[in-house]
């Protein structure tokens, strides 16, 4: 079993060092109106993010963290990718943007008591992250904050027409991950009150077939399966045009803002 738990942490951190190679950067065009969008509807909700400490869970490039270091006072950023994290300090320090800390590692695995992150935070976030999947997790996230909590996360739908047929084809199926309804159905069992929202999303995908074979392979690794190369550039060729590959994921997204007095 201990075999099995460092083996899946293995697969996680080299599938998101992987991802990381072709991953949205902070403040580009197709990102950056998302990210204002996104801390505007937590605001909307009552949520100050101006001056105030923060804690974000599974950061990524920074899409979500730089400009909420824009306002905040600090945040302290978490990742469990080096990949991911390198690009976040270029991006930072790009903007000359110096009020972070980044900590990679992985979130169920960090000591809140011994990195001091415990009861420290105006605001703790986690947006669209594999980082926070359970009870145990939701729990932590609350144990770090003195007031507000946010997490986004996958809704009801995920459609990508590749996708699915590759999925399929290695006897899996295109599903959302954990996400809002497990943070939904948890915070009522805590008795908890809350926000919640849902709205639509999506995101093109665009690379070479070798590019595609990789991500692609890389997904079905994340999911237990084994990727068959052959079975996949079949799927790749019947989409390619003019050496490219270009497929686009619709899903539905739901937002939750609740309080910790």
């Amino acid at each position: 079993m201990e075999k099995d738990w460092i083996m899946d942490r293995v697969k996680t951190k080299y599938f998101w060092d992987m991802k990381a190679k072709r991953y949205p950067k902070p403040f580009s065009e197709k990102v950056y109106p998302k990210a204002v969008n996104l801390i505007d509807k937590i605001k909307k909700a009552g949520v100050n993010f101006k001056n105030q400490r923060i804690l974000e869970i599974g950061v990524g490039t920074g899409i979500y963290t730089l400009p909420m270091a824009q306002e905040a006072s600090f945040v302290y950023a978490i990742d469990c990718s080096e990949e991911m994290s390198k690009i976040l300090l270029m991006e930072a320090e790009k903007r000359k943007i110096k009020n972070i800390h980044l900590q990679v590692g992985f979130w169920d695995e960090i000591d809140t008591d011994v990195f001091g992150l415990r009861k420290n935070f105006d605001l703790v976030i986690a947006v669209m992250t594999s980082a926070v999947k359970t009870r145990e997790d939701l729990l932590k996230m609350e144990a770090c904050s003195k007031r507000w909590l946010s997490y986004v996360g996958w809704g009801r739908k995920r459609r990508n027409s590749l996708m699915e047929e590759v999925f399929k084809l290695h006897g899996l199926e295109l599903c959302p991950p954990p996400g809002v309804l497990m943070v939904d159905q948890t915070l009522k069992s805590l008795g908890r009150s809350f926000f919640l929202e849902f709205f639509e999303d999506s995101w093109e995908w665009e690379g070479s077939i070798e590019e595609a074979l990789e991500d692609l392979s890389g997904f079905i690794e994340v999911e237990g399966g084994h990727p068959d190369n052959e079975k996949i550039l079949r799927v790749l060729h019947r989409y390619e045009t003019e050496g490219l590959i270009k497929h686009t994921t619709f899903v539905e997204e739901g937002l939750i803002i609740w309080r910790i007095d």
